[in-house]
């Protein structure tokens, strides 16, 4: 199904006109009549698609083009629906052979409404039709993107990582570290005592978004964290989470929660920090403020010990910066936008690598555009990654894009100005990119985006197409790394040089929700906000509280993706959503659940992608009926058994169940499958492990390796004796169980437990 490429701008189209075709192969005996109509319906598709891509490329549209291209958009989704679900329950089974008489009369009855269907369909997508001839829906195209496999920009990873390679921090940095410790000011050139002696002291960092205060705060935190006891740096965002706030703490400054009643307790959470904090010295930071009442409630947690405690805080909003800094000696650092030298170098070194190397007839232009971005750091980063990232780089190219930050750019360090800026980026993104683009709108803020979820996830919703050599997740993978050396999405989490986790900056957060909303591609319903527009919902994510949001009476058989994250409210039976592709439900705190049934899903015969976190968690008997699906992970929740027919997932290509799961047996016949993680040896039968060597598409196993195992090895030498005779397809593991525990513990890709 990754061939179906569906975008935001066309929804599901290209999708729709395969499975159309396919409704015309021999496979499917139809009637005369519903043959035919089926075939006039893929033409004016054909035709409405064609105009949906060049309305597509176009930066803007008027009210009248807009409105066209919505309802045409709608359409193709509600006619994907039902010619799913005509195919999946009412055709009988493609080839020869009849069943009997009932069969045939029920397969006849299942033509006769497919032809009527089809008909009423086609009487829509005519009107449709008829309404762009009427008004004359002609735009002229525009250019496109596309390209191969794209890796990271190898010096980006750089202006992340050291202070060295960030620009114009080291002033700042060093005044702040002066008040929270009082050492020389390496750039004043004095020495100023402690600003409060051994009271608890607190500098707030306030300025607009995108102006750098995460970044100094982070740069001041890993320079003196060195000389405290416990630290911890958390973010808080818009829309908080007090209790994940609290937990974060407890669990940075050194005390693991427990799973009682804690997790569910300001109260016990406070108390629990206050403890650990009793007689030590530490340094907190608490990042992205938006309310004093936040601050108050966290606060609390930080005793005065008179040990020479600081706390850091940014804010936008002047404020919470001063409701933050109550006492004579705390501080609030107001931060200044980048000032002309620091501006050219930050923007010179992300387009050339120096000032130096930038061509001559480039400086009056790339002058003129660092005076419209203002010294905001995000802004020169977006507007250098979109120079960058030009194929071929001209001059005219470059005075084409100075010319279209309008006035707004020059006047006013707001969202709107920026906004104005990040649609520029966007809109030189191509059709594929813009959708993966806007899908990670579903994540709030703060977010830390797991790298491979959101692979996975963007192929189970199709957004990732067929490239000629390459597999659908080394596809994804290109489009992730385009969005970072684009400076779209920020790198967040590097394991082994290998970056793992991302996330947004806030202010592209909203620019991305803002966007999905004008598309009708994401709903996001939270506590603050539960809006929909004039269209069905396609993809629904529930987000932090427990207010029910959903009401029982909307309609989910449409949806495509239903993601839950931290939220506690009313879920509606996921035997409603009838056409879902993907399935996230992060359920820490599930209605106060212990255990989620997630029997009814077996009837979801378009899931591709179920992903589960936190709780118990009890599985559908007969998972085998779930033909499509790709993506199994439930490694972090407590599953008491694995469904006997786990095997006929003959579509699954990553499996991840818990730690101490037992597969069944079979797992052989998941030829399909890339990455399988846990394997626990201890918990598996030689036959299952045995079977690993016929999953020759396997490229990442994680095997759990236990002292006990171990032992058994040493003594009775029968396991190694199973691993000898695995007839590894893989060449890069053809060797590896020569010497069986050494070679596991030396094989990069398999992370050993003892």
């Amino acid at each position: 199904m990754v061939g179906f490429l569906v975008t935001a701008s066309t929804g599901v189209m290209n999708s729709l006109l395969r499975k159309l075709s396919t409704l015309l192969t021999d496979e499917y005996r139809l009637l005369k009549g519903a043959r035919r109509e089926i075939r006039a319906l893929r033409d004016e598709l054909s035709s409405m698609n064609s105009l949906l891509q060049r309305l597509a490329d176009m930066a803007e549209l008027d009210v009248q083009r807009k409105d066209w291209r919505d309802k045409a958009r709608e359409l193709a989704y509600d006619i994907e629906d039902c010619i799913d679900v005509f195919t999946h329950r009412a055709l009988p089974p493609p080839g020869p052979g009849g069943g009997g008489f009932v069969r045939k009369m029920a397969a006849l009855r299942a033509r006769r409404r497919v032809a009527v269907q089809v008909r009423r369909l086609r009487c829509r997508v005519v009107e449709e039709s008829d309404r762009r001839r009427r008004y004359e829906l002609e735009p002229a195209a525009s250019g496109g993107g596309g390209g191969g496999r794209v890796e990271i920009d190898p010096r980006l990873p750089a202006l992340y990582a050291e202070a060295k390679s960030l620009v114009g921090i080291g002033r700042p940095r060093e005044k702040i570290v002066q008040w929270l410790t009082g050492v020389r000011d390496a750039w004043e050139g004095c020495h100023c005592p402690p600003a409060a002696g051994d009271q608890l002291g607190v500098v707030s960092i306030v300025g607009f978004g995108g102006v750098g205060k995460t970044t100094l705060a982070n740069q001041v935190y890993r320079k003196i964290r060195h000389e405290f006891q416990c630290t911890a740096f958390v973010s808080v965002s818009q829309n908080p989470d007090v209790l994940k706030i609290l937990g974060d703490i407890l669990d940075q400054v050194g005390s693991r929660r427990t799973t009682g009643g804690i997790l569910d307790d300001q109260h016990k959470l406070i108390d629990k920090i206050r403890e650990r904090l009793t007689n030590k010295r530490y340094l907190i930071v608490i990042d992205d403020i938006w309310s004093m009442q936040v601050w108050d409630i966290v606060r609390c947690a930080f005793l005065d010990n008179n040990n020479g405690s600081r706390v850091i805080t940014t804010t936008r909003i002047e404020q919470v910066a001063a409701a933050c800094c109550s006492s004579r000696h705390d501080h609030v650092y107001k931060m200044k936008p980048l000032n002309d030298l620091d501006s050219r170098r930050l923007f010179f070194q992300r387009v050339f690598g120096s000032e130096d190397a930038c061509p001559e007839q480039y400086k009056i232009v790339s002058q003129n555009i660092l005076k419209k971005c203002g010294g905001v750091p995000l802004v020169i980063l977006s507007i250098a990654s979109l120079l960058a990232s030009q194929e071929c780089m001209h001059k005219e190219n470059w005075e084409s894009i100075q010319k279209s930050l309008v006035s707004e750019l020059e006047t006013s360090p707001s969202l709107g100005w920026m906004r104005h800026v990040l649609n520029l980026s966007y809109n030189d993104l191509p059709h594929s990119l813009k959708t993966c683009f806007l899908y990670l709108g579903i994540y709030p803020e703060d977010y830390k985006i797991e790298k491979i979820d959101l692979l996975r996830r963007w192929i189970a919703e199709g957004f990732v197409s067929h490239k000629h050599g390459l597999s659908p997740e080394e596809v994804a993978e290109s489009y992730y790394n385009e969005l970072i050396n684009r400076s779209l999405i920020q790198p967040a989490v590097f394991e082994y040089c290998e970056l793992t986790c991302c996330r947004l900056h806030d202010v592209m957060l909203d620019f991305i929700v803002s966007k999905s909303i004008e598309e009708n591609f994401i709903t996001i319903m939270d506590e603050r906000h539960s809006t929909k527009g004039a269209f069905e919902v396609r993809r629904l994510c529930l987000q932090y509280g427990n207010a029910n949001l959903v009401p029982k009476c909307m309609s989910l058989s449409q949806i495509r993706s239903f993601t839950v994250l931290g939220y506690s409210g009313y879920i509606p039976p996921l035997s409603r959503f009838e056409h879902l592709r993907v399935l996230d439900l992060d359920m820490n705190d599930f209605n106060g659940i212990e255990c989620v049934d997630l029997s009814a899903i077996c009837k979801l015969f378009q899931l591709r992608y179920l992903r589960a976190n936190g709780h118990q968690l009890k599985l559908p008997k007969q998972i085998g009926e779930l033909k499509n699906l790709e993506t199994l992970d439930i490694r972090d929740t407590v599953v008491h058994s694995i469904p006997s027919d786990l095997s006929e997932l003959r579509s699954l290509r990553h499996l991840n169940v818990p730690i101490d799961a037992q597969l069944p047996g079979g797992i052989g016949k998941l030829s399909a499958l890339r990455t399988l993680g846990f394997f626990n040896l201890a918990e598996n039968s030689m036959d299952n492990i045995q079977d690993l060597g016929q999953l020759t598409d396997l490229r990442e196993l994680d095997l759990i390796l236990t002292k006990h195992v171990v032992k058994h090895m040493a003594q009775r030498k029968n396991l190694s004796s199973a691993f000898s005779l695995i007839p590894w397809g893989n060449s890069s593991i053809s060797a590896l169980f020569m010497s069986p525990l050494l070679m596991l513990i030396n094989w990069k890709v398999l992370p050993v437990t003892f």
